[in-house]
């Protein structure tokens, strides 16, 4: 395949996965591994992750690793044909995506439901097995995310530290991004993990914002 015509397979793949494309996603449209090097010999693509490229001189995008290794969880599949079944941002990467507490996650996390099993080599990936409902995940500027509250919920039920869950749901709060009564009720089965063996959700989502509810 030609230059032009391999290019010309990718980019409305591209444009769709903010500049992103896979080797798998490539192989599909008719281009081959050989074609996608000498896109980057050319200088046409840049190699981002193992099997992900990304179209020269398009903008980079926010969370660019990130979302390199959430396309290689079902790397032949574009994201507007992905469900929570293919795998879903979570606990710290998706408070990354909402942008609420002050995270530095030394690892990017994801959701796979069963019964799909899903291995990486990578150091950097956690990949927790649990079951996902329709209405715990949502998209969130291309990336299919945990919802506010089950963001919560998979946080507490991992005992993240006290002091960033606060400020995670504290910000949740404070961007209107989940209603108390729900981040209350996400977080009532956790109180006596926390220290709080008689407090009910809302009590515990008081002590962990530092406020009236």
């Amino acid at each position: 395949m030609s230059l032009v015509s391999a290019m010309s397979s990718l980019s409305p793949i591209a444009e769709t996965q903010h500049g992103l494309v896979t080797a798998r996603q490539a192989t599909c449209r008719g281009a081959h591994r050989r074609d996608l090097s000498r896109l980057v010999r050319a200088g046409v693509l840049e190699h981002v992750a193992h099997g992900v490229y990304r179209v020269a001189g398009a903008p980079r995008p926010e969370l660019e690793e990130l979302r390199a290794a959430w396309l290689q969880l079902a790397p032949e599949l574009q994201t507007d044909r992905r469900g929570a079944a293919h795998g879903v941002v979570s606990h710290s990467s998706a408070a990354l995506v909402y942008e609420v507490g002050l995270l530095s996650p030394q690892r990017w996390e994801f959701v796979i439901p069963p019964p799909r099993r899903f291995r990486t080599r990578r150091q950097d990936v956690a990949i927790h097995q649990a079951p996902l409902r329709p209405d715990d995940v949502e998209w969130v500027d291309g990336l299919l995310v945990t919802t506010p509250q089950r963001t919560v919920t998979d946080l507490a039920n991992v005992r993240f530290d006290g002091g960033h869950l606060s400020l995670v749901a504290a910000d949740m709060l404070d961007r209107k991004l989940a209603r108390p009564d729900d981040l209350a009720a996400a977080l009532a089965p956790y109180a006596a993990a926390y220290g709080l063996p008689d407090a009910t959700g809302q009590e515990f989502l008081a002590h962990l914002t530092h406020r009236c509810l």
